[in-house]
Formats: C-alpha cells, sequence, structure tokens
C-alpha cells in the first residue's frame, strides 16, 4: 500500500483527502491520502522523515512551500521560477 498525504499549517479545512480517496478507491489503487497538520518549526524533519513514515510523497500548501522546494533533491524549472514547491515525490 502507498500512503502520501497533503501538509499545511493550518490543514484542517483541506478538501484534498476527500479528492485523492475518491480515485484512490475509484481506480482500485492501494493507498491512502491523509492530511497532516506541521508546524513551521517542524517541518523540515518531517519532510526528512517522509520514507521512514511510509509516505511515497505528499503535496504541500501554505506556508510550506518555500520548505518544501528546499528539501527537494531535483526541482523543475517552474518550481526554480518561484522558489516553491506543491508537490514531492519520493521516487526508488
Amino acid at each position: 500500500m502507498k500512503h502520501a498525504c497533503v501538509i499545511g499549517w493550518p490543514v484542517e479545512h483541506s478538501r484534498s483527502p476527500l479528492l485523492h480517496g475518491y480515485w484512490l478507491k475509484k481506480y482500485g489503487i492501494d493507498g491512502t491520502y491523509t492530511k497532516r497538520a506541521v508546524a513551521p518549526e517542524a517541518v523540515a524533519d518531517f519532510l526528512q522523515s517522509l520514507r521512514a513514515n511510509g509516505y511515497v510523497g505528499c503535496n504541500v500548501t501554505v506556508p510550506h512551500k518555500a520548505a518544501a522546494f528546499c528539501a527537494a533533491d531535483e526541482r523543475e524549472d517552474s518550481a526554480k521560477a518561484v522558489s516553491a514547491a506543491n508537490t514531492l515525490w519520493l521516487s526508488d
């Protein structure tokens, strides 16, 4: 089973788990998508522990987009243009 999440501060209002959960179920994908409230002072540690915590990636909301950009090993040109990342994917 693959696990992904959306992180933010706050993140309680996010409807992303409903949306992604629908598509996971519709297409029979063995996975979960949750929301994680991550305080700004904890975001760097959280991002470094994604794999150890069983995640394959995460979507990122404000105020963590710049921190996600800094945590990425590879960056697309569009992310470089704004020094921010919306999605982190952990490759094998």
